[in-house]
């Protein structure tokens, strides 16, 4: 089949068959990577014959809501080849909430391999556009598909392996509908719980977080999806943990820090990294050479395409207010390393204002291959230059690895032997019991959450309420009333045995989930003070992006705290479970829960303070309870080629199986500057029968025991210092000497 590409006339001979294109493969099939050279050289072939125009448009993205009737939800358009023709966009995205109709993976499936297919008659060499979402647990914006843990739950459940399998299981979703690229994960840390963005990150410390972002690049790039590691840097560590803000960075926290999640995905393969919306040290990361060339690229070596976040250029001008218009703000990003413009609403405006930046020499002609190239290059090695099956529109039924991944997530930090519970009435009520809103929290149908947006659709979710009646024991009695009716509530209170409240936050997300005072709306909060005040044991199940602070009454009153995160689609029927004792609790915190407003900040791998005391958080990293317990002993560590395995033996001595989840810790020698008491640097895990004694090795790279060295405002350098070291695990120290 030939097209005619219609801006130049140019004859593109395309290997496409009419079969191949309008018919749909039974499953969807991964396409093979391209190696960088073959992608590079194909798209270098592309790109000697494209106009200047067709470059700028090459590095823009555009809402795929422009090739959609009105506008706006519904079929493809009639005239989309001619807005193709116009736009000549590089990508097209879908924001979070928008939807073609019919509004169902048939109908993602469709309208999408339509776009394709009008890509590659109207834009250079053939060459469609590439498709991106944030499909960032699960597909989340498809009515149908099953929605996993967000990201901070899989940070609990500290199993790698897991990551992966949940990211390998949205990009074989992603397949069947085609979709080709995800603007997942986040490699952000998460240090401030003030912070909109908290339930994004996979945590607070730097390793942990690292070894996350390895498996879940590796799970979607195996499944034929590009990855995109973001918002590169610093964006996790805004000033008042406001999202987008300005983050204080000094060159040692940096690298020590905020790099190796990053350097970890780098070296996973990850095709794409997204820029930091905010500003770090008072420079826009968008405008920064420092960190989008000089760091990213050369530093960390990183050779694939880097794209801004949501209309962010036009924030230089606007909001940031660095730039006096928009060509100079264009040109000030692109120079800084941005290959391709998220600008989905106005991309005439940009690609006009990028036009008179080259036209005027504020970029030059060879910067713009060169990203043009990336783009192109990128696409190559997705496989969008040939011929390939389309996706089948059917996506994968997840509810047994949904609720296995919720199940790993929840974490017990109270339990005066109220659980599990095995006989008596028990009353749920709270907003939380059966609110696929609160369970899903942000980015479920909607960018803001279920209810929120343009999609009315509501999931189909395992809600804790349903799932405690549908699978009581015998001896068990559930009855269920809202939170609303208190008179009621509190009469059918005196009567239980016990009382099971869900409470949670409403579903928001970026700046509308920032919670400057981690508290639960005041209702909630009367509704526990109401329930704990009828003397009946009362367990809490939290669902919650972060950590929410208590009143001091009921903050050290609690019989039982579940912290369950934003469990996802099958959350009831796991939590189910573990309250009546069929499963356990393996999820350990990801964070440090502080205690008070003031402990906002105060992370595991804090340096001792000057005035030789530590602040105590409520609860610290890798804290959680179970039906077990745990004894370690014959610690060992020996030094390696690479670095040091450590060792121990670790006791299931309770009476019932469970997951051993210990954090290893590292003390480094003294350096000459401050250094974290306790350095998490991997975790020991294992599933462990009543009884069971396992020996469990972790092998820690020399790089997780750099010490950055360097006066206060001087370079940096990271080596492993000669002298004596200590791994904690468990109750477990273990001291080795390096030379």
């Amino acid at each position: 089949m030939k097209f005619i590409h219609k801006k130049t006339g140019v004859r593109v001979a395309l290997t496409l068959s009419i079969a191949l294109l309008l018919s749909a493969s039974a499953t969807a099939q991964t396409v093979p990577r391209l190696p960088q050279a073959e992608a590079e050289a194909r798209a270098h072939a592309v790109l000697e014959k494209m106009t200047l125009e067709e470059k700028i448009g090459q590095v823009s993205m555009a809402h795929f809501f422009r090739f959609l009737e009105g506008g706006k939800s519904g079929p493809i358009a009639a005239n989309a080849g001619d807005i193709f023709a116009q736009l000549l966009p590089g990508a097209t995205l879908n924001g979070g909430g928008d939807a073609p109709q019919p509004n169902t993976p048939r109908g993602w499936a469709d309208a999408l391999r339509r776009l394709e297919m009008l890509g590659r008659q109207n834009l250079p060499g053939g060459v469609p556009a590439v498709f991106g979402t944030d499909a960032v647990h699960g597909v989340n914006n498809v009515p149908g598909a099953t929605l996993y843990p967000h990201n901070l739950g899989l940070g609990a459940a500290f199993d790698p392996a897991l990551t992966q399998e949940l990211a390998r299981a949205t990009a074989a979703d992603m397949r069947d509908m085609n979709m080709d690229w995800d603007f997942s994960p986040v490699a952000d840390l998460g240090r401030d719980p003030r912070w909109g963005r908290f339930y994004e990150t996979f945590g607070e410390s730097p390793w942990l977080v690292a070894d996350q972002i390895t498996a879940s690049v590796t799970g979607l790039q195996s499944g034929g999806v590009a990855a995109t590691l973001k918002h590169f840097v610093g964006y996790g560590s805004p000033g008042l943990g406001r999202d987008r803000a300005n983050a204080e960075i000094s060159l040692r926290a940096l690298h020590e820090l905020y790099l190796p999640p990053f350097k970890a995905g780098i070296r996973a393969g990850a095709m794409s990294v997204m820029a930091n919306s905010g500003s770090v040290n008072g420079v826009p990361v968008h405008a920064s050479q420092k960190i989008l060339t000089d760091l990213l690229r050369g530093e960390l070596g990183f050779k694939g395409l880097v794209v801004s976040d949501w209309n962010d250029i036009d924030r230089l001008v606007n909001t940031f207010k660095t730039h006096a218009d928009l060509v100079k703000a264009t040109a000030a990003s692109i120079n800084a390393g941005i290959d391709l413009y998220m600008v989905p609403n106005d991309v005439e405006k940009y690609g006009a204002a990028l036009k008179e930046a080259v036209t005027g020499g504020l970029v030059s002609q060879q910067r713009l291959d060169e990203a043009a190239l990336r783009m192109l290059t990128f696409k190559a090695q997705l496989g969008l230059m040939d011929a390939r099956p389309a996706g089948s529109g059917v996506i994968t039924e997840g509810r047994a690895l949904a609720k296995r991944a919720a199940a790993a997530t929840l974490t017990l930090l109270e339990n005066d032997g109220t659980l599990p519970i095995k006989t008596g009435r028990v009353l749920v009520t709270g907003p939380a019991m059966d609110s696929a809103a609160i369970q899903l929290g942000g980015w479920s149908v909607n960018w803001q959450g279920v209810g929120k947006g343009n999609v009315g659709y509501v999931p189909k979710v395992s809600t804790l309420a349903t799932a405690l009646k549908a699978s009581a024991p015998a001896g068990v009695t559930v009855s269920a009333l809202p939170d609303g009716k208190r008179e009621a509530l509190l009469r059918a209170a005196k009567t239980a045995d016990t009382i099971v409240v869900a409470l949670g936050e409403a579903p928001a997300a970026e700046s509308q989930a920032n919670n400057p005072k981690l508290a639960l709306p005041a209702e909630q909060v009367q509704l526990l003070r109401d329930l704990m005040a009828t003397d009946k044991p009362v367990v809490l199940v939290l669902m919650a992006g972060r950590p929410i602070l208590q009143p001091e009454d009921l903050q050290n009153r609690l019989p039982v705290f579940v912290m369950a995160y934003l469990p996802g689609s099958e959350g009831g029927a796991a939590l189910a479970d573990a309250l009546y004792g069929r499963a356990g609790f393996p999820g350990r915190l990801p964070f440090t829960w502080p205690g008070s407003l003031g402990e906002v900040g105060l992370t595991a791998d804090r340096p001792p303070e000057g005035a030789g005391d530590a602040p105590l958080p409520l609860y610290p990293l890798g804290f959680g309870l179970d039906y077990t317990a745990y004894r370690t002993s014959d610690g060992q560590a020996v030094k390696t080629a690479d670095g040091v395995k450590v060792t121990v033996t670790v006791t299931n001595t309770g009476e019932k199986a469970g997951t051993a989840t210990l954090i290893v810790n590292a003390s480094l020698p003294p350096a000459g500057n401050l250094e974290a008491v306790k350095r998490p640097v991997g975790v020991v895990r294992a599933e462990l029968k009543k009884g069971e004694a396992r020996a469990l090795s972790l092998d820690i790279p020399a790089e997780r025991l750099e010490a950055f060295t360097g006066d206060a405002f001087g370079a940096v350098q990271g080596k492993v210092l000669p002298g004596q070291y200590t791994f904690g695990i468990g109750d477990e120290l273990v001291r080795l000497s390096l030379p």
